[in-house]
């Protein structure tokens, strides 16, 4: 007997068992899926590591030899692997189906969206073995085949596959229902996708299909608008893209596939917008509404075709001087050859609009980049700034322009319109005459400015205004001659606002009325305050406003202001800047004469920056003429400053005024101004601006008075 047999048994021998044992779980840990052998006792006697891996059961299930049927039915049953109910339940049910195998097949989803192909098959001498092979990533390819009909035949946009002749190999029903032409019918043809009859001549609907396909051929895809042919013969407009379909290993194409719409409708309603579109009866220019509506053509347009554009808006600088000076017939003929030279500097396809007043708009589709947009701005720039001639009159304006992108700076036609106008004003900010790009800088100070307009509106009333003063001293004597009142914001919550981030908001909102008001009031009432309390009589400066000139109730608000505080109108003296009194001047000399007969003083500020008549000059009931702080500011190096202030100093004596520099700050320049003749002297070098606590401090122990 050999010693592979069993001698008492006569059946094959231990080592033999253990050989064959050995040989069936190699076979089954090479086999690619999950394998299990059960017997007819429900005990696992074979597996492969795939089962365990595949299936997930822990090592520990495995430590003390093969589990039972019934051990691994209940670890997936508490996992929740067979779904909800009862784990005994689901475990009786399952222990019970496997006492009468059968042959068969299932899909399984696991817990963890894995997805098992279940096979099993009755052995012969009792049990069963079952394989799982995992296909996970083959139902993910059928649902996505499935989803790709889907979207295949339930398409609004025809659908067309086209082998590398350009024929036809399968349509979905979007294609029949658009051309009328049926898939059969279609299938083996070759598609024309441009703009002909066949014979390759394109139409004013697009390039021919020769164009196209040797696009595609050079590029792989090309998309755009071109003309189609139902089978009735009657041509439609279509948008059109055709991309290769290549290989995934070879990367070769392989097939085309084309989609397209049939746009007769938006067409249409192109067409009906741009009937009824309004238009701008003066210059024939789109009228805001129009604008809106193309504005939110050209961005759907560039956001579906993947392109840019820019929004531009113009402000003529100072275009009310012209119309205010010289009329508006003069000023609407001036507007008509803005909007002509603008129709002309752009393309057809461009948008030209006038909002209303001097403000333009201009949308530039199809843009490369901001590159382009500078170098129509430019162009813009030069053409609407030569000299115009009205009823042979020349005049002269210049734009000031505004820019946004699309996407870049927004994507939402509004916003775009928006930002363009907070681009034009700091166009204007920044010396106008110029063009400026949109930044998220700007979109914070705008913000930032409507936050503080907000805030300024009711702040006199609440009281949060204060008034500092800086003093004004003799050049010669020394000693103290006055104070100029100047006003300082303290808000509750964000302290001390410095004044250029306010005074200008004030201005162009119309608050600084309400502001000049009460500083009028306040410098009268401190000037009095300090009077009673003993000290020195002091002349008191306070700044008037363009605004503020512009009221016909100025002067008895001055009178009213005076006469609540009990203060001599000598003591008070009104700063008007030079620029503000030159805009009419006829009408400042009423005014200051107005003011002048009630006693006060008069001061013109800033001399030297605006355009001063000297034959208005002479008429002005002045006292004092105040020399800009920027002719003093390098009056010690710079022979011109010097000079300018010479002539201000002797033209000021001539006419009966006294003169005083403002913004000095250093020994060499009070030595220069008093060599000069200038007779007051104000500026950092001798104080900055204080509180009226340390005036007062001041006048009792530091500054001397005549």
């Amino acid at each position: 007997m050999t010693a592979n047999t069993d001698v008492a048994t006569g059946g094959p021998s231990t080592d033999e068992v253990a050989q064959r044992a050995a040989m069936l779980q190699t076979i089954l840990d090479n086999i690619p899926c999950a394998v299990s052998l059960v017997d007819n006792e429900q005990q696992l006697v074979a597996c492969n590591e795939e089962f365990k891996r595949l299936l997930d059961f822990p090592p520990e299930l495995f430590t003390c030899g093969l589990p039972s049927l019934e051990t691994l039915f209940r670890y997936n049953a508490a996992r929740g692997e067979y779904g909800p109910g009862d784990p005994d339940e689901v475990v009786a049910n399952l222990l019970a189906r496997t006492l009468q195998p059968a042959p068969h097949s299932f899909e399984r989803r696991r817990h963890d969206g894995t997805v098992l192909l279940v096979q099993g098959q009755p052995l012969p001498q009792g049990g069963f073995v079952t394989t799982y092979t995992d296909i996970t990533a083959r139902k993910r390819d059928e649902e996505r085949l499935q989803l790709a009909d889907k979207v295949f035949e339930n398409s609004p946009e025809a659908i067309v596959i086209t082998d590398l002749g350009h024929r036809i190999v399968s349509v979905n029903p979007a294609y029949t229902a658009i051309t009328g032409v049926a898939a059969a019918a279609a299938q083996g043809t070759c598609f024309r996708p441009g703009s002909d009859d066949g014979e390759g001549e394109g139409d004013a609907g697009g390039p021919d299909s020769c164009t196209v396909w040797a696009i595609v051929g050079a590029h792989g895809s090309w998309s755009g608008e071109t003309t189609g042919m139902r089978c009735d013969g009657q041509r439609y407009p279509r948008t059109l893209m055709i991309n290769g379909v290549r290989d995934p290993e070879t990367r070769e194409i392989t097939h085309f596939i084309a989609i397209f719409s049939d746009i007769t409708a938006r067409k249409r309603a192109e067409a009906d917008i741009q009937h009824l579109a309004y238009h701008d009866t003066l210059t024939g220019l789109a009228n805001r509404f129009s604008l809106t509506a193309r504005l939110q053509l050209s961005v759907a347009e560039a956001r579906r075709n993947g392109q840019r554009l820019a929004v531009m808006f113009l402000d003529l600088d100072r275009f009310k001087h012209i119309n205010d000076s010289l009329g508006h017939p003069v000023g609407d003929e001036l507007l008509k050859q803005v909007a002509r030279r603008l129709r002309d500097a752009v393309r057809e396809t461009d948008t030209v609009a006038r909002l209303g007043g001097d403000e333009f708009v201009v949308v530039l589709q199809g843009i490369g980049g901001a590159h382009d947009v500078t170098h129509v701005a430019a162009k813009l720039l030069a053409r609407l700034s030569a000299p115009y001639c009205v009823d042979t009159t020349e005049l002269h304006t210049t734009p000031s322009i505004g820019i946004s992108l699309f996407p870049d700076d927004s994507a939402d036609p509004a916003a775009l319109m928006r930002n363009a106008d907070t681009a034009m004003y700091h166009a204007k900010a920044a010396g106008r005459a110029k063009f400026q790009f949109y930044t998220d800088e700007m979109n914070r100070a705008a913000t930032a400015r409507l936050d503080i307009e907000r805030k300024l509106r009711g702040a006199a009333a609440r009281g949060e205004f204060e008034l500092w003063y800086q003093p004004q001293f003799d050049s010669r004597q020394g000693h103290l001659t006055g104070l100029e009142a100047l006003v300082r914001w303290r808000h509750p919550e964000d302290g001390l606002i410095a004044p250029p981030r306010f005074i200008p908001l004030a201005e162009e909102t119309g608050v600084i009325v309400e502001i000049g008001t009460w500083v009028l009031r306040e410098a009268c009432r401190q000037a009095r305050q300090w009077l009673d309390a003993g000290l020195p009589q002091l002349r008191i400066s306070v700044n008037l406003s363009v605004r503020q000139l512009r009221e016909k109730c100025l002067v008895e608000t001055v009178s009213a202001a005076l006469a609540a505080s009990d203060l001599r109108p000598g003591l008070l003296e009104l700063e008007i800047t030079e620029s503000a009194v030159m805009d009419n001047p006829d009408e400042a000399v009423a005014l200051l004469q107005a003011l002048k007969d009630l006693g006060v003083r008069i001061a013109i500020d800033d001399f030297g920056t605006g355009h001063s008549s000297l034959s208005y000059l002479k008429l002005f009931p002045l006292d004092h003429l105040k020399i800009d702080r920027s002719f003093v500011s390098d009056i010690e190096h710079d022979a011109n400053d010097a000079m300018i202030v010479a002539a201000a100093v002797s033209l000021a004596h001539n006419l009966g005024l006294s003169v005083i520099a403002e913004g000095v700050e250093s020994a060499v320049q009070v030595a220069r101004l008093r060599e000069l003749g200038c007779d007051e002297l104000q500026g950092f070098h001798f104080s900055r601006p204080v509180t009226a606590d340390v005036v007062e401090n001041s006048l009792r122990t530091v500054w001397r008075t005549a």
